[in-house]
């Protein structure tokens, strides 16, 4: 009898032994958080982590109240100055907002490729007040800015639109991650 059970015995000791292992210190990596279902439930001061904002090196969130935004500043994305970086909620849809921006402000808008799956756009401003922005299409009735500006111009050292513009590019796919799934 102890030979016809004993490899049965054994594979339970070695499923038991391998599911004990597991469950004592071994971690799964952790998921990504879930997306919101719209822009109504991110709360823009609340939208980066603690990790994130150390990486990024940002600090001192200011909330906006209409359109819901935040601002915060910070020196990652181009260190010989402070930068503020902010993003901005709209209850329009992104082709609204290139259409106003286009005929009205003097913006110039450029599609990039999509993050993702997910269309945007790039915004930047001719003249002298340099920042770069990047447009996300979320769905037909809202869509998400973030911007990245010298901070009130107190370095000595201006950044480039292309510096703050590169900046963006390496956030991009991080902040697409944290925005609703694309609907159309």
């Amino acid at each position: 009898m102890t030979k016809r059970w004993g490899p049965l015995v054994t594979g339970v000791a070695a499923v038991c032994g391998v599911l004990t292992a597991c469950s004592s210190g071994a971690s799964a990596p952790a998921s990504p958080a879930p997306r919101p279902a719209a822009t109504s439930e991110i709360s823009p001061c609340a939208f980066f982590t603690g990790d994130e904002l150390k990486d990024y090196e940002l600090h001192d969130p200011m909330p906006m109240a209409s359109p819901p935004g935040c601002l915060w500043q910070g020196s990652k994305f181009f260190k010989q100055a402070s930068t503020a970086l902010t993003l901005t909620l709209l209850d329009r849809s992104a082709d609204e907002e290139v259409k106003t921006l286009t005929s009205s402000s003097g913006e110039l808008i450029s599609e990039r490729p999509p993050v993702n799956g997910r269309r945007v756009w790039r915004d930047t401003t001719p003249g002298t007040d340099v920042k770069c922005g990047l447009l996300f299409a979320v769905d037909t009735t809202s869509a998400a800015t973030v911007k990245l500006s010298e901070y009130l111009g107190i370095s000595g050292v201006r950044p480039t639109q292309q510096n703050l513009c590169d900046g963006l590019d390496e956030l991009a796919p991080r902040i697409e991650a944290k925005l609703p799934a694309v609907t159309t």
